[in-house]
């Protein structure tokens, strides 16, 4: 169950940054999206809180935040078109690669 709790922490952190995204970019929509990314964001430390039952709570708290910034890295670059360097893709491979490293001794209750 930790898994889809953690996949849905990581869906609903992207949304929140997409609509913080969205209302810096587009004028006269500030207010809209730090209002509905503020609704994501506040809304997944649920998800969060149930992890840290779940698991350790490091692990908890370093697959989540990672992984919730892969994402979100990956659907902003997607949505609004932004290239990323091939470096960016590296430094993305080397913070999933730092994911599966902490995950290794870490315990899932």
């Amino acid at each position: 169950m930790h898994y889809l709790w953690l996949g849905i922490f990581w869906a609903m952190q992207a949304i929140a940054q997409l609509f913080f995204s969205y209302g810096s970019r587009t004028p006269g929509k500030g207010t809209i999206g730090f209002i509905l990314g503020n609704v994501f964001g506040a809304s997944s430390i649920i998800f969060l809180m149930l992890l840290y039952k779940a698991m350790n709570p490091n692990l908890a708290l370093a697959l989540g935040s990672a992984g919730g910034f892969l994402c979100a890295q990956g659907a902003i670059a997607l949505l609004f078109r932004v290239q990323l360097t091939p470096l960016q893709y590296a430094a993305m491979l080397a913070i999933a690669a730092g994911m599966a490293a902490f995950s290794i001794g870490g315990k899932v209750s």
